[in-house]
């Protein structure tokens, strides 16, 4: 039987976000002819540009939906997506500060103690704080419950050692939310998983390039020996991981840098 498609019906977006969209756009223009960035493919991952970031986080176009008593901007969903729209098809140089406004920030509002978002999240609004993602691994594929790196609980926090692989721009980032086992691997393959909020620059944590064949450098290896990390630095609660990271990575694959930034 013949497939049908999908109808998608235009819709007319309202005055403020139509307003917002030429404020973009503006900005965009100027920084253009300012000769501040140089359009590219896939920006949001090898656009790195801490200048860039700064000046959208005095735009306000960084936590724009996050509450404003968490520093946030208080805005819709539909604004921010304006934004991110017109940022990707411009190519401009989002890189440093997109996964902190994009998966961590919002994964810090919703599981993080006062503790870490008063220490993130305004310096992130600012754009002056940069997160990478540890979650993949050598060898666990897609298959993320099967993490080797270990946290063990010592005094006053706990002892992680392991490798993530793929880690975009850990090389430039503050800090990553790290994927963890801390219990021994049992039938509930899903169980006794934590993550922890880890400074990329604590002692034991060692950042190696992964090239690609042209030689750019975005991916890297990051490898953790015996790394220290409070209590305070837990996400959530320690075996809870694998519910908090299937919702990070709903807000990492629900946006549209994969089809607008590429394409």
């Amino acid at each position: 039987m013949p497939s049908t498609g999908i109808n998608l019906s235009p819709v007319v977006l309202p005055d403020y976000c139509q307003d917002l969209r030429q404020e973009v756009r503006a900005f965009i223009a100027e920084e253009l002819a300012n000769g501040s960035f140089e359009p590219k493919c896939d920006a949001w991952l090898t656009g790195s540009s801490p200048e860039f970031s700064q000046k959208m986080g005095a735009k306000g176009w960084l936590g724009m939906t996050w509450p404003k008593a968490e520093g946030g901007h208080g805005r819709t969903p539909l604004e921010r997506f304006v934004v991110t729209e017109e940022l990707l098809q411009a190519g401009a140089p989002v890189a440093c500060h997109w996964v902190a406004d994009r998966q961590s920030g919002p994964s810090l509002l919703k599981f993080g103690n006062e503790t870490l978002k008063k220490k993130y999240l305004p310096a992130v609004v600012r754009g002056e704080c940069y997160f990478a993602i540890g979650m993949s691994e050598p060898n666990t594929g897609s298959d993320l419950a099967s993490v080797q790196t270990r946290g063990e609980k010592v005094d006053g926090g706990w002892r992680v050692s392991g490798t993530k692989l793929w880690t975009s721009q850990a090389h430039i980032s503050h800090a990553f939310i790290l994927l963890a086992r801390t219990e021994p691997l049992g039938e509930a393959r899903h169980a006794g998983l934590t993550q922890f909020v880890i400074d990329l620059d604590a002692p034991g944590i060692t950042i190696n390039p992964v090239r690609l064949l042209t030689g750019e450098h975005h991916f890297n290896e990051v490898v953790l020996d015996n790394v220290f990390v409070p209590d305070e630095q837990v996400l959530g609660n320690p075996g809870d991981g694998w519910k908090q990271v299937t919702s990070e990575l709903a807000y990492e694959r629900s946006g549209p840098e994969r089809f607008l930034s590429t394409y």
